[in-house]
């Protein structure tokens, strides 16, 4: 185990474990032969056995600590150990709470997304190799995954971070001898577009840079596009031939490996700091499809629906390469609107599972303003939803830290505590998801 790298308790044990050694003596010997019984009767065995090792890297913003997403993360365990009851559960849940930014978040997306590729990198080659130890029975296998949670910043930060991981564009690594499956990738509030023309309320685009300059940060350079800064706009399109070079790395590919993409966002101007259109990608010029989910289906499974989701939608990854856009150095003179609609359909095009969160019920009811009920249909264009969400719904847009259930000290924990049910409904989509879609692409 690396040191300064936390890990949750027991997580690396199978889930019925757990509950195994809180049984007396002799019932745990009935258990066990139980169990043994049900393994022969069914034709499963020790021998042979499939284990499933998933590893979940949390990834805090800006100014934030690595306690920021701790109750996701308890969230998370708690979800997982739902399965103790199940005899033949060999899932397995490991989580690192990233440190890697938690006292540099000024110095850029960039620098902070190298970082925690580092962290990342050294951790896994950690896990992966402990794991190789333990294997001693040559007819069993570990399945390893991979998802990343990212919250605000870290959002940015961990897209980043995928394109400097080596496992996914060096599959076929003899020194990887484990391979490793990329499974969920989701952020929440994250400003996937920056803060130019998204701040709460709306700046002239001409002072924007002014702003950027009072902080004195690369970070808000990256955020509001400012001072030549084109990290947001280059992680969200591929790059051409002529400029990808090892300096101009493809964002897009390593997003686009996983087995599925979340993006969760504060609807109706409930969030001060990330916008609806920014945190789910919208644009007003866009056409993008988005799908309306009411039901589960064998691509997307719904988030609990617990009175504080106001849409869930999904766009369809594209496989053909007409609709992807690519950068180049045309694009310093094309305007901001034209990057900004071809940044939105490119993320679009990897196919995503958007969860619109509608916080006003958590908030003073005094505080709230009425607005048009959004009329239920099979789709939505970016432009609708960008139109519809972001009509002024509150007067106290404090979302941001409320919603993910912001824990990253004991005060704000109590203070947040109203948005714990978000994170519960979270993360038994999030577990749900990497048990189903681990074992399709085992058994595929």
């Amino acid at each position: 185990m690396l040191p300064g790298i936390p890990l949750y308790d027991n997580s690396l044990e199978p889930f019925n474990c757990t509950m195994m050694r809180r049984l007396s003596e002799t019932l745990r010997f009935v258990v066990t032969l139980l169990l043994l019984l049900l393994q022969q009767s069914s034709g499963l065995s020790s021998s042979g056995r499939t284990t499933y090792r998933h590893l979940v890297v949390l990834v805090h913003g800006y100014l934030g600590s690595d306690r920021e997403q701790e109750y996701l993360g308890e969230a998370l365990i708690k979800e997982s150990k739902k399965s103790c009851h199940s005899a033949n559960n060999n899932h397995q849940l490991v989580i690192l709470n990233s440190k890697a930014n938690m006292e540099s978040s000024t110095d850029g997306v960039a620098i902070g997304g190298k970082r925690l590729a580092v962290e990342i990198t050294e951790w896994m080659e950690e896990q992966t190799a402990e794991i190789e130890r333990a294997e001693t029975d040559p007819e069993s296998s570990t399945v390893v995954t991979f998802s990343l949670i990212g919250n605000s910043l870290g959002g940015l930060y961990g897209r980043y971070a995928l394109a400097e991981l080596d496992f996914f564009h060096n599959k076929n690594n003899d020194k990887n001898k484990t391979p490793i499956l990329p499974l969920v990738f989701c952020t929440t509030s994250s400003p996937h577009l920056g803060v130019s023309q998204e701040t709460f309320i709306e700046l002239p685009q001409w002072i924007e840079p002014y702003v950027a300059t009072v902080f004195q940060q690369q970070t808000m350079n990256d955020l509001f596009w400012a001072h030549n800064s084109t990290v947001v706009k280059d992680m969200c399109l591929n790059p051409t031939p002529e400029t990808n070079n090892g300096d101009n790395n493809d964002y897009l590919y390593p997003l686009k490996q996983f087995q599925k993409r979340i993006a969760v966002a504060n609807a109706y101007k409930t969030d001060f700091l990330v916008s609806v259109s920014s945190g789910a990608f919208l644009s007003l010029d866009s056409d993008s499809m988005h799908h309306h989910q009411d039901d589960l289906t064998s691509s997307t499974r719904l988030m609990k629906d617990m009175g504080h989701v106001a849409l869930q939608v999904v766009t369809k990854l594209t496989t053909t390469t007409e609709t992807t856009e690519s950068r180049d150095d045309s694009c310093v003179d094309e305007s901001d609107a034209t990057i900004l609609r071809k940044c939105v359909d490119s993320l679009d095009n990897l196919g995503w599972h958007k969860i619109f969160i509608d916080a006003r019920k958590i908030l003073p009811g005094f505080m709230n303003l009425k607005i048009p009920e959004l009329e239920p249909r099979a789709s939505y264009t970016s432009t609708e939803l960008k139109e519809h969400f972001e009509t002024f719904g509150t007067l106290l847009p404090v979302a941001h830290p409320l919603n993910v259930a912001n824990s990253k000290t004991n005060l704000y924990r109590k203070i947040t505590q109203s948005g714990q049910p978000i994170m519960d409904a979270l993360a038994e989509l999030l577990v749900s998801d990497m048990v189903e879609f681990s074992e399709k692409q085992h058994q595929s």
